[in-house]
């Protein structure tokens, strides 16, 4: 029998949509799922698609969501400190007709 850990609940703008990240185990393995939803009155929250994730890609997924994080905020804190005040780059016009 299969059991069903839900980790998280993404919602969407719309509260028709949801993204759920679940762990399934079924006898000694278990595999992370993202599943797409939608609701509808007749029949509730049903599954769009559905994605395993295997566990030998769970440690690589982790890192390139964390590095992703990462460099988010390494840009973010590099924008606020550039200058606000225009450069003005020189060049000169006399390698212009040389190139290429």
């Amino acid at each position: 029998m299969q059991k069903e850990t839900i980790l998280n609940v993404f919602p969407t703008a719309d509260d028709l949509h949801r993204l759920v990240v679940a762990v399934q185990q079924e006898h000694a393995s278990s595999r992370l799922v993202l599943r797409q939803e939608t609701y509808a009155e007749d029949v509730g929250w049903f599954v769009q698609s559905c994605v395993a994730i295997e566990p030998e890609q769970v440690a690589g997924l982790k890192m390139a969501l964390s590095s992703q994080g990462a460099n988010r905020d390494r840009t973010k804190n590099s924008r606020s400190t550039l200058s606000r005040v225009p450069a003005i780059l020189r060049f000169n016009g006399e390698l212009a007709g040389n190139a290429g």
